[in-house]
């Protein structure tokens, strides 16, 4: 990841920014602080610029949600000033690019499935990956039964090998951050004995 207008230190030490008050920084409507990352994701090299300094070059685009029209995509600098805990947003940095070669195997793992709509379909680690076809372009889901609930890609992609990479992202951040639903427990609802 490259930073402009920053410093950081590795291992713990601190990590300075954010980018000399440039791009969303400098606007006062913007809210700087109680921000929550809800995915990572790794664009295989630096493709695009953060949307919150608007000047840092980033690899791993960590999505951040506030009270602002929806979600961010940006480095972990940034991230982490926003989130107020520069440690974990570099953590997460760190343990994308300690996965960057499960990453680049995993759209030609053994497992894959099509299912009858055309779909994509992997079990794997406790979770049920989908990658779908939506018009000309590509999307991926990721849910850990029994749950129901459904992580998302941030965007749909041209190829299919690149919305299955944007699902192991999303698979792997639900791993870290996500408490693993409760086994189900019929005492809970039954009286049983």
């Amino acid at each position: 990841m490259i930073s402009t207008g920053a410093t950081k230190r590795h291992q713990g030490k601190s990590m300075h920014g954010p980018s000399a008050g440039r791009g969303k920084w400098a606007t006062p409507n913007v809210p700087h602080r109680g921000w929550t990352c809800v995915n990572v994701e790794d664009l295989g090299e630096p493709l695009t610029i953060c949307e919150m300094c608007e000047s840092a070059e980033i690899r791993y685009v960590h999505m951040e949600n506030a009270r602002y029209h929806g979600i961010l995509a940006c480095g972990a600098i940034c991230a982490g000033h926003m989130e107020s805990d520069l440690v974990r947003a570099e953590t997460r940095d760190k343990k994308m690019r300690s996965d960057a070669s499960r990453r680049k195997h995993f759209p030609s793992r053994a497992g894959w499935k099509i299912n009858e709509k055309g779909n994509h379909i992997l079990k794997a680690n406790g979770f049920r990956i989908t990658v779908f076809k939506k018009g000309i372009l590509w999307g991926a889901v990721v849910s850990r039964p029994p749950a129901d609930k459904a992580f998302f890609t941030r965007e749909k992609f041209s190829t299919i090998e690149t919305a299955t990479m944007a699902a192991f992202d999303t698979m792997r951040f639900v791993e870290d951050n996500v408490p693993k639903p409760a086994p189900f427990d019929p005492s809970r609802f039954f009286d049983i004995g």
